[in-house]
């Protein structure tokens, strides 16, 4: 390829991106399911939730975390209240966490976001799980990389009744689940995780087992995907509610499942995992249970969604025809004026 046509790749790709971002908001804002959030992220610190976690030993309690640029703060929430119960400063230097997941007593930290594809430095932490408490404290460190090289990831599982760990990548098209084992994490060497599944759904954000280990829900922008780990085949999809940008899922039963977003004063919903019977379904109302937060502000009934994969199809190709349409416009803008150069000399 001309060195020249190789540069005008790089302005192609950015908008073509851009021109994703936008489709798919207005693709979610469409397709948003109707519900009443059953707490809000309201306490200041908290604006950049990128991860959530729901506590097994104490009743509506999870926790979050912010992503780049802030504090090493783990925040504890009442999801009846959803103020803020505790902070547990880490004893760490994160760039990028993008996921939580708790498991055993052990609350895994995932600093794996890397939107450059670049990064040479992921790593997972794991502290004990803080509860209701406020402290300081040491953290283990177990540098990580992903087979087939830098990508960007923000979903962290931790299947139930397992020693492994799996991280899902988000691409615009066929995402991959990666695993390794525990016994393989390592403070002093890097440990890889490594291909186990591909072809997953489109922009994943975040992701959770349930706590029987059947399902795994996925999040992307505008919808909640109910995966069978077995397969890793998706077996249904439905809308989320509208939300700011939708980054964090946890369950809270083995078929429901807490949604928040970024932003300050972000909300939470509370919304059953699609089961896949017959079509796709959208999200109904979820019954109280222990452990989970108060019927007083169980969601609505949602509005039903009747596209599995039409979003991702839709994003891809608009993004790919988009890059095409800008590249040849470009070259031959590039050419005609090079020509008319040549002209004049």
């Amino acid at each position: 390829m001309n060195p020249r046509h190789r540069r005008l790749l790089i302005p192609g790709l950015l908008i073509a991106l851009i021109a994703v971002v936008v489709v798919a908001s207005l693709i979610d804002r469409a397709d948003a399911a109707v519900a009443e959030p059953v707490t809000t992220l309201s306490d200041s610190r908290i604006t950049e939730s990128s991860g959530l976690a729901v506590s097994t030993t104490e009743d509506d309690l999870a926790y979050t975390v912010n992503d780049s640029g802030n504090a090493a703060e783990v925040f504890a929430v009442d999801l009846t209240s959803g103020a803020v119960v505790g902070v547990t400063t880490v004893r760490a230097e994160f760039r990028d966490v993008e996921a939580l997941a708790l498991r055993d007593g052990t609350l895994w930290i995932g600093d794996v976001g890397d939107n450059g594809r670049e990064r040479d430095d992921l790593a997972l932490y794991a502290i004990d799980e803080p509860g209701r408490t406020t402290a300081t404290v040491d953290a283990r460190r177990f540098p990580v990389s992903l087979e087939g090289g830098p990508a960007d990831v923000e979903a962290l599982l931790a299947p139930p009744s397992s020693d492994r760990l799996q991280v899902v990548t988000k691409t615009l098209a066929g995402a991959e689940v990666l695993t390794l084992s525990e016994g393989d994490l390592d403070d002093t060497r890097t440990a890889r995780f490594r291909k186990t599944a591909e072809d997953l759904p489109a922009l994943v954000t975040d992701g959770a087992y349930s706590p029987d280990g059947s399902r795994v829900a996925l999040l992307s922008y505008g919808t909640l995907w109910s995966v069978d780990p077995t397969e890793w085949s998706v077996v249904g999809s439905g809308p989320l509610p509208s939300l700011e940008q939708s980054e964090t899922v946890a369950f809270v039963s083995d078929d429901a499942v807490l949604v928040g977003s970024e932003g300050s004063d972000s909300p939470l919903y509370r919304l059953t995992l699609p089961t896949g019977e017959g079509a796709t379904e959208g999200l109904a109302t979820v019954p109280t249970a222990t452990a989970e937060p108060s019927s007083s502000t169980v969601p609505a009934t949602t509005v039903a969604d009747d596209s599995v994969d039409s979003r991702t199809l839709v994003l891809a190709g608009i993004g790919i025809a988009g890059l095409l349409v800008l590249v040849v416009f470009l070259v031959v803008r590039r050419g005609r004026s090079g020509g008319s150069r040549r002209a004049l000399r």
